[in-house]
């Protein structure tokens, strides 16, 4: 009884999974699906009007045998028909096959567009989460290979059973027993391509682990950044081996399962040899017993083979289209998954806001807690700094602060509201960083700094304004096309940064967002700490009148900031000043010391 639910449970998600599917092609180019649809669907009828002719040709050939012209007279208007019907075939697989690009390409687009909007939109936790990616990857090969073919598909299924329908009605004239002992030989093969969808699905979904890390390899070794350690470290013939190994695994248990396939598809086809065999053996009875002309039997033997090669391919379709199916269900489920919630939650007035943590714990999906009962207070306008050593916590502790991820016990608490009550992009309004791997956008100048708020991007006065704040409009202004030059190497014309000024367009894309929490989030970890005090306090300064939050595990940057906090393998262990925090001679005040202690031996060095 299970099984059965489970299987009514399956055809009704396909089904589901079809229509979405539908929908989205008649919403996405209405005229062009409809003359596709028309198209595939005239052809069907084509095969049974061709043996029909062919009948009347045998007969008439026969009727007017030996009577030369005056016969030849007779035959014209039925071969005329024919080339007639095979140059409509032709025009509609032309049109057809037109109006298939066309929603081919518009499909495509926008079934990739729907993946990257999804994948855009969902908690930033699941990012956290191996299954994910292997869902986002399967959802991506969807979109590009399968969704369109499944459309192909099942329009294929319609096209051959009419066929199937047409060649029936002919075998009227022949024997009920027919098309009955046709159907009956090809069950097994119906059962076998079915198995052969399920089979095939279910090692691809195996498989995309695997996928995904050969195709990890194939972006490391291509990829621009990378390029340099690989060739200092010799580790290119290493990568491409550990690729080929990965191939070979995944080609193999491909292979296993094709030959495995084979044995029972080999059964389906024999079965339907022999039924068609029995066929035959009819039609011969019927037509040396004189229920049939002699055109009625070539056209019937014609029907036999056609049949059972319409049949063979509507089996085979039909597996093929399950598969398709299953991993269009894959597409559909990514595609529908719960985005962040917004509607009816609390919105925050544009000013600096009071930030509370209330014991809060954090863990990443299926680890150990990275935050243990962390409790502090944000005042408005406050500056903060982070520090401790790698690893404490710092950049998980920003990443609930901003709202990118919610604790996993305890509450962070907005002006008193739990943040699980207020809608997360508008609370992301509010709020701007520079993290410590800040993008490098391939775009223009001017795209690396309004992307900061990108209902903003044409605003030039706030870009410029925004450059200057965050020391990257001398630099902006000296490139080849100012503002509009394009940035890495990428794309053709290209103009390449150093890391430094990159970080410019990252800071100024910070003050262009023109946020009421300011987040640094060790973006200067690669300057010398001179360099990093200089851009900490340029920052706190930018800052005035709104509350920012520096993290670094340099202590001496530290000093910019109102209040320190020291973090230290994910608990809040110290709170205070900088000379409350050396008065206390604790964690802070060890690691300020021996900071201290190694730049002035460097020094002496030097």
């Amino acid at each position: 009884m299970d099984e059965t639910a489970d299987k009514k449970a399956v055809a009704a998600d396909y089904m589901q999974s079809l229509r979405w599917f539908a929908r989205m092609l008649w919403n996405a180019i209405p005229v062009a699906f409809v003359i596709s649809v028309v198209a595939q669907l005239l052809p069907a009828f084509i095969p049974a009007l061709r043996i029909l002719l062919v009948k009347e040709l045998v007969d008439s050939l026969h009727a007017v045998y030996g009577q030369g012209a005056a016969g030849f007279e007779l035959v014209v208007p039925i071969l005329a028909m024919m080339v007639g019907l095979h140059m409509v075939g032709s025009l509609l697989g032309a049109v057809r096959d037109h109006a298939r690009s066309l929603v081919r390409e518009r499909t495509s687009w926008q079934l990739q567009e729907l993946v990257l909007s999804r994948a855009a939109s969902v908690r930033l936790s699941l990012f956290e989460d191996k299954a994910f990616f292997d869902r986002m990857q399967r959802a991506q090969w969807a979109a590009i290979w399968r969704g369109f073919r499944t459309f192909e598909s099942a329009l294929r299924i319609v096209e051959l059973t009419i066929t199937l329908c047409t060649l029936i009605a002919l075998f009227v004239t022949g024997h009920w027993s027919i098309p009955l002992l046709l159907f009956l030989g090809m069950a097994p093969m119906f059962l076998a391509q079915m198995r052969r969808g399920r089979e095939l699905y279910a090692l691809f979904h195996e498989q995309t682990p695997a996928q995904r890390r050969a195709e990890y390899l194939v972006k490391l070794v291509t990829d621009r950044d990378a390029a340099k350690e690989i060739r200092l470290y010799r580790m290119g013939d290493y990568l491409a081996g550990a690729w080929e190994e990965l191939a070979q695994l995944l080609r193999a248990e491909r292979f296993r399962l094709t030959l495995r396939q084979q044995r029972f598809l080999f059964g389906g086809r024999l079965a339907g040899i022999v039924t068609a065999m029995l066929a035959l053996v009819v039609l011969l009875w019927r037509a040396t017993a004189g229920a049939i002309t002699l055109g009625s039997f070539f056209a019937l033997a014609e029907t036999i083979a056609r049949f059972q090669m319409v049949l063979g391919q509507l089996m085979q379709q039909m597996g093929e289209t399950f598969e398709q199916m299953l991993h269009l269900s894959d597409l559909r489920a990514f595609i529908e998954m719960e985005e962040e919630w917004h509607e009816g939650m609390v919105q925050l007035p544009e000013r600096p806001l009071e930030i509370r943590f209330d014991s809060v714990s954090f863990a990443y999906p299926g680890g150990e807690p990275v935050l243990r009962d962390v409790s502090f207070a944000l005042v408005p306008g406050e500056k903060l700094a982070l520090v401790g050593e790698n690893g404490a916590g710092k950049t998980t502790l920003v990443k609930l602060l901003l709202g990118l991820y919610q604790p996993t016990a305890g509450r962070v608490l907005i002006d008193g509201i739990d943040m699980r009550e207020i809608d997360p992009e508008q609370l992301r309004r509010l709020c701007a960083a520079v993290f410590q791997d800040f993008l490098q956008y391939q775009r223009t100048a001017r795209e690396n700094i309004a992307f900061g708020r990108v209902e903003a991007l044409d605003d030039e006065v706030r870009t410029e304004r925004a450059a200057t704040a965050g020391g990257a409009d001398a630099m902006v202004t000296a490139l080849t096309d100012g503002y509009e030059t394009m940035l890495g190497r990428y794309f053709e014309g290209g103009q390449d940064l150093s890391r430094g000024q990159w970080q410019k367009l990252a800071i100024s894309r910070a003050y262009f967002r023109e946020a009421q929490l300011l987040v640094f989030d060790e973006p200067t970890a690669a300057l010398d700490p001179r360099a990093e005090l200089e851009v900490f306090q340029q920052f706190r300064s930018l800052s005035e009148g709104r509350s920012a939050v520096f993290v670094s595990h340099r202590m001496a940057s530290a000093r910019v900031a109102d209040r320190i906090l020291v973090l230290d393998q994910g608990l809040l262990i110290e709170d205070g000043t900088h000379a409350e925090l050396m008065d206390k001679d604790g964690q802070y005040a060890r690691l300020f010391s021996l900071q201290a202690q190694w730049y002035r031996s460097r020094e002496d060095v030097a």
